[in-house]
């Protein structure tokens, strides 16, 4: 087997090039057919990542990869795309995506304002409160559907949308199109662009949009029991649950305002414990810019609303919708240090952002700005009521099972889940120097968010951060990045420091150091070199990489730490 492994991916890699040049780049015209649609193009895309682990886990083999081979062949009015992928020696973290295979192909035609698509699909219902498929390389998400869909377009007046399929988990149906013992869902979502009834609002370049979306999903029956008084019960479960939103949004050049309401019936599932009650999502933002600054605000109040197409999924399987985070998506190592993730079962979210510039006193040509950006997030936990004592302490308590679970009030909360406060300066001092410098204030409670703590519940942090860019020369950019996060709860306090080396036009060399100085007193190093041409990107790095959860709008999921060496290539064409 380990014979075999290693040189199918690389011949992927091998193989590839060759083909580009000879044949991909080619167009096939034919005789009769208009011009715009009698070219087609042709479009594959490679992408491998590998770790050569230093550690060795019982009888795991120390490489692991992942290998993703796209193709794409279209024209005017029919598309035809597969992806290969290849992950029998999944990445440590992903072993549940064991597997290889065509998960993914679709053939998809349009004409008319009619897109039909037959094969697998993403899409997205609005803003995906409702449903959303879609794919996350980073965190090895992909819940694509398979089936048949049909979208119709009039105008810029109405946008339709329907599809029927099953959501793809991993590779359980093998070499089938379906996986039998799983269920199916279908759907539509209808968007109306009304500005054009409206002179006074297309005479200021304004929109008016009104939607709605249904959702129904089926499965059969599982073998739940549960126990009441001393005897042992079966659970009747609803073989259908149907979900709906309505949406609406009004955007004018200086202000936006956003709101979606999402409601479906009572799902009883691993992630509620088996309760019988309704589920509901209702959110909230707007915006407003004036000047060189812009304001936004956002809320967000969802309930029993973690939306699978199969009751006894939990983690990030099958997942039918999509909470989008209501906190900022922080990039820098230590500020991402402790991320939230939505949590579709019951939470209050507020986000609001400031940004501005400031110019200069000082008169003359170029005039300098210092651009300020201050921010906040908060999540709360819902006020609940619980029908039986067991939930107060055990929300998924077998007692639970069967019943409605607990009743609430809409504006009812109870228990911080996450607190952020933050404010980042940035500036270019000059035309070889420029930096961004922030302070960011967390409250993160690890025992809701993540069911254990370590000194305390609510890890309180202080983190501070410098960037600075320094331009050496027309061809060679400096970078360093220095940061700090002071806290008295979980591993203490964390410093950071990276340094990026930057040379025009292919190279880019790398050394960063994620230290603990708390309780662990442990060196997190990685060195990295990274290079591109034309339509090649390579990234060789060596190191470690600390245990905990990594986060991509606001899903998350844990990853183990790593030590070795690790390789990532790209090719495009």
């Amino acid at each position: 087997m380990k014979t075999r492994y290693l040189p199918l991916s690389l011949l992927l890699t091998a193989l590839l090039h060759p083909i580009g040049v000879s044949s991909l780049s080619a167009s096939t015209r034919y005789e009769g057919e208009q011009e715009g649609e009698r070219r087609w193009t042709t479009n594959f895309s490679l992408q491998t990542d590998w770790h050569l682990s230093e550690t060795k886990q019982g009888s795991a083999s120390p490489l692991s990869g992942i290998t993703y081979l796209d193709g794409v062949l279209r024209s005017k009015l029919f598309e035809v795309g597969l992806r290969l992928e290849e992950k029998r020696h999944p990445l440590p973290g992903r072993e549940e995506e064991k597997g290889w295979g065509l998960p993914y192909f679709y053939l998809r035609g349009r004409y008319a304002g009619v897109d039909l698509t037959l094969g697998d699909i993403y899409e997205q219902f609005g803003s995906g409160l409702l449903f959303r498929s879609y794919e996350d390389r980073f965190l090895g998400l992909d819940n694509a559907v398979r089936g048949a869909r049909i979208n119709y377009t009039y105008g810029e007046l109405l946008r339709l949308k329907s599809l029927v399929g099953q959501q793809r988990h991993f590779f359980d149906r093998g070499t089938r199109l379906f996986a039998r013992d799983r269920g199916y869902l279908a759907g539509g979502d209808l968007e109306l662009s009304l500005e054009q009834f409206v002179p006074s609002l297309t005479s200021v370049g304004g929109s008016l949009q009104l939607g709605a979306g249904y959702l129904y999903k089926h499965e059969a029956e599982d073998a739940l029991t549960l126990q009441r008084a001393g005897g042992l019960y079966d659970l009747r479960q609803p073989v259908g649950t149907s979900a709906w939103s309505a949406r609406g949004g009004l955007s004018l050049p200086t202000f936006s305002l956003q709101l979606e309401y999402a409601h479906k019936d009572y799902d009883p599932n691993r992630t509620n414990g088996f309760i019988f009650r309704p589920g509901s999502a209702a959110m909230l933002t707007a915006s407003y810019l004036w000047g060189r600054s812009s304001l936004f605000v956002g809320a967000r109040r969802s309930e029993n609303f973690d939306f699978r197409s199969d009751r006894l999924a939990e983690g990030n399987a099958l997942r039918l919708n999509f909470l989008q985070p209501f906190t900022k998506q922080q990039t820098y190592t230590l500020a991402a240090l402790y991320p939230y993730a939505s949590q579709a079962n019951g939470e209050w979210t507020f986000q609001g952002s400031l940004d501005t510039s400031i110019a200069d006193p000082s008169v003359g040509r170029k005039v300098k700005r210092t651009n300020i950006k201050l921010y906040g997030s908060l999540a709360m936990g819902l006020r609940r009521s619980w029908l039986l004592p067991e939930g107060a302490t055990d929300p998924l308590a077998p007692q639970l099972m069967g019943s409605d679970g607990y009743t609430t009030d809409f504006f009812g909360m109870k228990d911080l889940l996450f607190r952020e406060v933050g404010i980042e300066v940035s500036r270019r001092v000059s035309s070889s120097y420029s930096f961004v410098a922030s302070y960011i204030n967390q409250a993160y409670n690890q025992r809701l968010i993540e069911g254990h703590a370590t000194r305390g519940d609510i890890i309180h942090s202080h983190i501070f951060i410098y960037d600075g860019r320094h331009r050496l020369s027309r061809r060679v950019t400096l970078r360093t990045e220095l940061q700090y996060l002071q806290t008295r709860q979980a591993e203490g306090d964390w410093l950071y420091g990276g340094v990026e080396c930057s040379i025009l036009p292919h190279f880019i060399l790398s050394a960063s150091d994620l230290w603990n100085v708390g309780t662990l007193r442990t060196h997190y190093y990685m060195l990295a070199a990274s290079g591109s041409w034309t339509r090649h990107s390579v990234r060789l790095s060596y190191g470690r990489t600390r245990a905990g959860i990594n986060c991509s709008g606001g899903i998350c999921r844990f990853m183990p730490e790593t030590h070795g060496l690790y390789l990532s290539y790209q090719f495009a064409l």
